[in-house]
Parts: structure tokens; C-alpha cells; sequence
């Protein structure tokens, strides 16, 4: 199954589309399932190809970017909205209809890069609440290496020791259980369970970080422990 995600361009100038559609493809990261200049055409179908990402142009002759997505609400909850314009003066109506960013012409491909990068990490974070979602449906307990993750009551038992944790707490362990052995900077770890920029702020972050090796050390024999990766960042590793 291909990891791309998926995106639909809506322009009503094709030469708009094709430098669009080159630029993604690219980026190693972007299928395009879908081009048209005509937003009422892509109204029509993108219910039916499911896109990940929408980039959207704004001032367009039979429908505003901004009013398709206020026509696409119903289904706006699993595609991320990406506003493609000349035009700097609709920016606020733009993230008043969830907008996950928005992109000047001409295009520069280092600020596209950055966005795509935004978008896969976003994707990231969606699986990250999928699987507490299942979880939660199917059985409200999910099990990785020692740790149980009770999904109803947000704690986590090693044996027969439960912890507490807050909120915050939870997602970091669940996140880091998920992909152990993998180191996540700070502020990319801070981007995925906060889904938002840190700005540099991580602060939080690391509080939290703080209070889960307390809690993780207060559990005798304990095998699971969040490390610092000297340059990188923080990762989860099960200890023999």
C-alpha cells in the first residue's frame, strides 16, 4: 500500500496546475489522484476520490476557494485544506474555515516543502488518535511490549502497577510505545501531540517528559524508559 498522501488540485488555471502538480510530485511525498479548474467538477468527486490534502486556489470564476470549503464540512474532518493564491488579504477567512495553511504565488518550493512536512506529521498525529480510537471501540486496552494502555481511564499498568497520568502524559507514553526505539526532537514531538507549531517552546513538553520517568521509575523493575538521544531528541526503549 503506497504511504503517499493523496491530494486533489483545484485552479482554474491549468498552467497553475501543472507548475502545482510538478512541484508536489517532486516531493517524493505526493500523489495527485485529481486535478480540475473546475471547482463545481470537484465538488462532484471528492467524496468519491477521498483525497488526504485539498490545495485549493481562492479567486476563481465559478466558485471562491472559500466557499467550496465551506461546502465541504461534512467530510473536511479527514482532508487537510491547503489555500493556493495570489492573494494575501484572505488569510484570516481562510483558517476560519480550518485551513491548515496557505501558500503565495509563485510558489517557493522551500516554503511547499514545509508545508508538505507539516501535512505528513499532522497524518501522524491522526493515526496516533485512530488507534486510541479503536482501541477504545474495540477493546479499551491496547498492549505494547510491557506497558497496557487502558483507554477509558488513561492509565497505564506495567504488571500490577497502574499509573496515573494526565492527558498529555498518556499520548507522549502511547506515542513513544508506538514507535520505540525511534528518536522525535523536541519540537516535532511537541508539532504531533499538541498539533500545533512549539515555536521553539517546548517547555511543556519537557515537563511532562519529566513527570512520565518519575512515574515510569516508581515501578519496580521497571523496563520501560524515555531516553534523550544526545543532539536529537526522545525516544522510549524496553530494557532487558
Amino acid at each position: 500500500m503506497s504511504s503517499l498522501l493523496k491530494a486533489i488540485i483545484i485552479d482554474d488555471e491549468i498552467l497553475a496546475i501543472r507548475l502545482l502538480e510538478s512541484m508536489l510530485k517532486a516531493s517524493g511525498s505526493i500523489e495527485i489522484i485529481g486535478t480540475f479548474q473546475n471547482p463545481k467538477d470537484g465538488l462532484v468527486n471528492i467524496d468519491i476520490l477521498k483525497p488526504d490534502i485539498l490545495f485549493l486556489d481562492i479567486e476563481m470564476a465559478e466558485m471562491t476557494g472559500l466557499e467550496f470549503a465551506s461546502k465541504i464540512e461534512d467530510v473536511s474532518s479527514y482532508i487537510d485544506i491547503v489555500f493556493v493564491t495570489a492573494y494575501e488579504n484572505y488569510a484570516l477567512e481562510a483558517f476560519n474555515v480550518q485551513a491548515i495553511d496557505y501558500i503565495l504565488k509563485p510558489i517557493d518550493q522551500n516554503r511547499l516543502l514545509k508545508t508538505i512536512e507539516r501535512l505528513l506529521e499532522r497524518r501522524v498525529h491522526k493515526k496516533l488518535m485512530q488507534h486510541i480510537d479503536h482501541a477504545s471501540v474495540n477493546e479499551g486496552t491496547k498492549i505494547i511490549h510491557t506497558l497496557h494502555f487502558h483507554i477509558h481511564s488513561g492509565k497505564v499498568s506495567i504488571g500490577d502497577t497502574v499509573l496515573t497520568l494526565s492527558t498529555k502524559e498518556f499520548q507522549i507514553l502511547f506515542f513513544l510505545a508506538q514507535h520505540c526505539n525511534q528518536a522525535f526532537p523536541a519540537d516535532e514531538l511537541y508539532r504531533l501531540i499538541w498539533e500545533e507549531d512549539s515555536f521553539g517552546q517546548t517547555q511543556a513538553l519537557r515537563v511532562h517528559i519529566s513527570n512520565l520517568r518519575k512515574k515510569l521509575e516508581t515501578i519496580p523493575g521497571h523496563t520501560a524508559k524515555i531516553v534523550m538521544v544526545r543532539g536529537y531528541g526522545y525516544q522510549l526503549v524496553f530494557q532487558a
